[in-house]
């Protein structure tokens, strides 16, 4: 053949402990020799700049062997705790045991499996080999942590003002702050062959249900990818819709809302690396609402803010639908003078009204995306600025209209009351669907999207409950209670 199809050969990759067998025997015990153990760990470690090896002889006589990965341990400890006692201990070391009257160290246990030894190593900890004796590990890992701080993405007013940290342990105490009750339980995880991100379960008893513990803990420990590298990945994972646009689980790095969120039955997950954690159960009402709205002093501010939340819902996902159906396909239903006025905008617009609503939504997309991209001394001075010489621009030029513009900036405030990002992201693509659907058969077409989409939120559901509950089933108690809770 002329073009021949070039065959590739994809790497194998291969799970950590098949990965060791390749270096070293596995299935030999881990020796008691200096000589013998530290060729076989840099081997393990080979091409690795990172790791640290100390060797040094004992008063005794005996030669001592130590290795870890430097900037994950304390290296200071390491001096004072370790081998400035080893070094003044003159009797010789018989067995492991001897070692609690010599360190003085919290905790360190001997090793069992190469396997394991590797593992401890990977999470900062130190191994430590006397000749004679067998080798046993340190618990000396010291984390690269940044102090607690202000959440930087959820703006509050009258709430909190600490946020959690890359380290869920730390989250995990600080969620304990706001909640000091033994019905506070926490499960931990491991998660990924290759990364081991630690992961942790949190939620209160009594307040739960257990089947969705029972869920979560099934998925968590089912877990056989080789990465757990984001919580995105994760929220996926424990998702039994993951192709549906809407999240079926929420994000937040605010303490007290996760406090909220845990007396009203949700479970919580935490996972290192990252500053947020996923909240399930959640529903569409959820999505509306904020720990900061019990913050007000009259409770008719609180119904006012979330029935504005909804109308702005309505009004910013199908209002530039709305506006294509009715100047392109219904004009008659549009009042005359109002009429009037819409022709006489678009007399010299060279674009149809679906091909202008398309555009304008795009533009507005993008403002959006460079905002959030860029340097935060610059990003919300490109969002205005930008957002005002376009819409000038474009007007000035003939390709859109004055109400076009109108429409756009009233979608683009609109949507963003919402509270929660990520379900402001599955509305904007839901207006390109509407403007589309409003373009190929006008209010008719609108009406029909608007009812699949009830239909496919009616469908939908987070970890067994109903995504649109208190309305689907009814519960006209939680319904009332959304809009004006009960003291």
């Amino acid at each position: 053949m002329l073009f021949k199809k070039k065959e590739t050969v994809e790497p194998v990759t291969l799970s950590f402990d098949d990965y060791l067998t390749t270096v070293i025997n596995v299935y030999e015990s881990i020796p008691s020799s200096v000589s013998l153990l530290k060729p076989k760990m840099e081997a393990i470690f080979s091409d690795s700049y990172d790791f640290s090896e100390r060797n040094f002889s004992l008063p005794s006589g005996q030669k001592s062997y130590l290795c870890y990965l430097s900037g994950l341990i304390n290296e200071e400890l390491l001096d004072d705790n370790v081998i400035k006692p080893l070094l003044h201990r003159e009797e010789n070391i018989e067995v492991s045991d001897d070692f609690e009257n010599i360190l003085t160290l919290k905790s360190f246990q001997p090793v069992t499996t190469w396997e394991n030894t590797v593992e401890l190593i990977l999470a900062g900890n130190v191994l430590l080999i006397v000749n004679g004796v067998k080798p046993v590990v340190l618990f000396l890992a010291e984390k690269n942590l940044r102090n607690v701080a202000d959440p930087t993405t959820e703006y509050q007013v009258y709430g909190s003002k600490l946020g959690f940290i890359e380290d869920s342990r730390t989250n995990v105490g600080i969620v304990r702050q706001f909640i000091q009750d033994p019905r506070l339980k926490t499960k931990e995880y491991q998660l990924g062959k290759v990364s081991k991100t630690h992961a942790s379960l949190v939620y209160l008893e009594q307040y739960v249900d257990v089947k969705t513990v029972e869920t979560i803990d099934s998925y968590l420990k089912g877990f056989n990818q080789k990465h757990m590298l984001s919580l995105g990945q994760l929220s996926k994972y424990v998702s039994r819709h993951p192709n549906s646009i809407f999240p079926q689980a929420s994000k937040t790095e605010r303490p007290d809302h996760v406090a909220y969120a845990l007396t009203q039955g949700k479970v919580v997950l935490f996972v290192d690396n990252s500053t947020f954690c996923l909240l399930a159960p959640i529903t569409f009402m959820d999505m509306l609402e904020t720990s900061e709205d019990h913050s007000f002093l009259v409770s008719w501010n609180l119904t006012f803010i979330r029935l504005v939340r909804l109308i702005s819902l309505l009004f910013g996902s199908s209002l530039p639908a709305l506006y294509v159906a009715l100047v392109a396909f219904q004009p008659e239903l549009i009042p005359t003078t109002l009429t009037i006025n819409v022709a006489q905008s678009r007399a010299q617009i060279p674009l149809p009204a679906t091909a202008e609503a398309f555009l304008m939504l795009f533009a507005l997309d993008v403002l959006v995306e460079a905002s959030i991209r860029l340097p935060s001394f610059v990003g919300q001075t490109i969002g205005i600025v930008g957002g005002l010489v376009i819409g000038t621009a474009a007007v000035e030029a003939g390709i859109v209209s004055n109400v076009m513009v109108i429409v756009i900036a009233l979608t683009a405030v609109a949507i963003f009351t919402l509270p929660n990002w990520e379900f402001v992201s599955s509305w904007r693509i839901v207006r390109y669907a509407f403007v589309l659907s409003a373009a190929s058969f006008g209010l008719y077409g609108l009406v029909l999207a608007i009812g699949f989409l009830c239909l496919h939120l009616a469908k939908l559901d987070s970890l067994g409950r109903s995504y649109l509950y208190p309305l689907t089933p009814f519960d006209g108690k939680e319904l009332k209670n959304f809009f004006k809770p009960q003291r």
